[in-house]
């Protein structure tokens, strides 16, 4: 079993349809798979061994699904950080998994000579931008290694947003599970056109037989991708399918609204990495005529955990949410196992569930469970099953307040208090003051003013009156700016905020 086979096999079935469209150029399957062989060889040649570890920091292109098959094919594990979590969650990553080689932009290799100490184990350093001429003379036909299902394929470090990012161990029975999951949950085909603005997203839609118009944009910084290569893109390759962080999808969606642009060929918008606010399914709902947005909840440990649509969102459960009953993310996804351990805390099985990460026991340990003799991962994430069996999604277990006993959940309480319309943001903390956990909501206001008005504090207070969930909150505090992830932009550090209040009130 090799992942790079599902390339080989839509290489034999579809030779001729265009595989990857960027810049202008478009390679068929064929010629695809050609190439993957051409980089295998010339891989090979360079000292590139089956177990080596490949450090992956490639921009958008044709060269990078053909460098990770071809990896695939040697095995070799290439691996992937997310340069989007910061240079110091980056530089980490690198020391910790200590690459044998690096197949990178050139700005990656003076990187690496800045700092050597985080690249000292790497032997080897290639320039993915002239891959295709260096590797122009070698074989078209390379044979492929066999690999066991249980095999390493690839290491995803996770980013970083709620924790110290780790190494996540994907092996290929995982990546074949996931693109099997994947193609049954949005009923795909190859023909259907993948609009790939989250470049891994590609790598299965390719193996579905889908044809990949890459947009010419940098997914590694979502709130500062431009919004018209996406649209213009969908519209000339009549893309169906797209996926991506839902910060670019905001940007997209209202540049579409104001220039009143319509994308009638797009069946399915999937936003994922973050969470999405209803507004945003709304947006949407006028842009795609013939389609709607999806939202699969899921995580770098467990993809796809469920899966939702913004249509059934709208119609069944975004009233729910803004009375306090949290998130719904959906059913389960084909294959999934989801339980309630604990109380409230989801727990996963499947195949598409990873087993370890990478030379961190302590963090294996802590995150797998062992129940009637099957491995289960615990998802870090607080919520609850109703009796249709779809998940309400509740926050981060670090980010539960404890009353002595009492739990209050960020997520119901925080969606009581965003329905004022002056309100862009809010935070449920546990601030220590007086020695006892107090507590508290810290708000962002859209024109974000800090003065708390007795209009304000009346309106929050008559919402926190409404709900029982909600009347334990002490005091509500205004803050400019939210600190949030560096990679989307969108999740909350609810921590931060926590250690900010506790400063500016004892």
């Amino acid at each position: 079993m090799n992942t790079a086979s599902l390339i080989e096999g839509q290489a034999q079935r579809l030779p001729d349809k265009p595989a990857i469209i960027f810049h202008g150029e478009s390679i068929t399957f064929k010629e695809l798979d050609e190439t993957i062989n051409r980089f295998a060889n010339y891989f090979t040649k360079k000292g590139i061994k089956p177990s080596d570890k490949v450090l992956l920091l490639i921009r958008p292109s044709i060269e990078l699904p053909a460098t990770v098959f071809a990896l695939f094919k040697i095995g070799a594990i290439p691996v992937f950080i997310d340069p989007g979590m910061g240079a110091r969650n980056l530089l980490g990553a690198i020391a910790k998994v200590a690459p044998d080689a690096m197949v990178t932009i050139p700005a990656v290799r003076m990187l690496s000579l800045a700092f050597r100490g985080s690249f000292e184990s790497v032997n080897l350093k290639l320039d993915s931008t002239t891959l295709r001429k260096a590797s122009k003379d070698e074989s078209s036909r390379f044979e492929m290694r066999d690999a066991g299902p249980d095999e390493t394929a690839a290491i995803l470090f996770t980013s970083g947003a709620t924790g110290k990012p780790k190494g996540v161990v994907y092996t290929h029975r995982i990546f074949m599970a996931q693109t099997r999951i994947l193609q049954q949950m949005y009923g795909l085909s190859s023909d259907d056109v993948d609009c790939p603005c989250f470049p891994l997203f590609s790598f299965f839609t390719l193996a579905m037989g889908m044809t990949c118009a890459i947009p010419d944009v940098d997914p590694s910084h979502p709130s500062k991708v431009d919004p018209r290569p996406i649209v213009a893109t969908i519209q000339n390759n009549e893309a169906t399918f797209a996926a991506g962080s839902p910060t670019i999808w905001m940007n997209v969606a209202d540049h579409c609204l104001a220039q009143g642009i319509e994308l009638p060929t797009l069946k399915h918008l999937v936003m994922f990495g973050a969470p999405v606010d209803i507004s945003m399914h709304e947006k949407w709902s006028h842009i795609l005529p013939h389609g709607t947005t999806y939202t699969p909840y899921g995580a770098t440990e467990s993809l796809p955990i469920s899966d939702i649509s913004g249509s059934y969102i709208l119609e069944h459960t975004a009233q729910s949410t803004s009375e306090g009953a949290g998130v719904c993310v959906g059913t389960a996804a084909p294959e999934i196992e989801i339980r309630i351990h604990n109380d409230d805390e989801f727990i996963v099985a499947g195949e598409v569930v990873t087993k370890e990460y990478y030379h961190e026991q302590q963090a294996t340990a802590q995150s797998k469970l062992e129940l009637d003799g099957t491995m289960w991962h615990k998802v870090g994430d607080v919520g609850t099953i109703d009796d249709k069996g779809r998940l309400w999604f509740w926050g981060r277990t670090s980010h539960v307040v404890d009353l002595e006993g009492r739990k209050m959940y960020p997520v119901p309480c925080e969606m009581v208090f965003n329905q004022l319309p002056s309100i862009k943001r809010t935070a449920l903390v546990g601030p220590t003051i007086d020695e006892r956990t107090v507590p508290s909501l810290v708000i962002q206001l859209e024109d974000g003013s800090t003065k708390m008005t007795e209009e304000l504090l009346e309106q929050l207070n008559q919402k926190r009156d409404t709900y029982e969930h909600t009347r334990p909150i002490e005091n509500f505090y205004l803050k400019k700016d939210f600190p949030v992830d560096v990679r989307h932009n969108i999740k909350i550090d609810r921590l931060a905020l926590r250690r900010w209040v506790e400063q500016n009130a004892n």
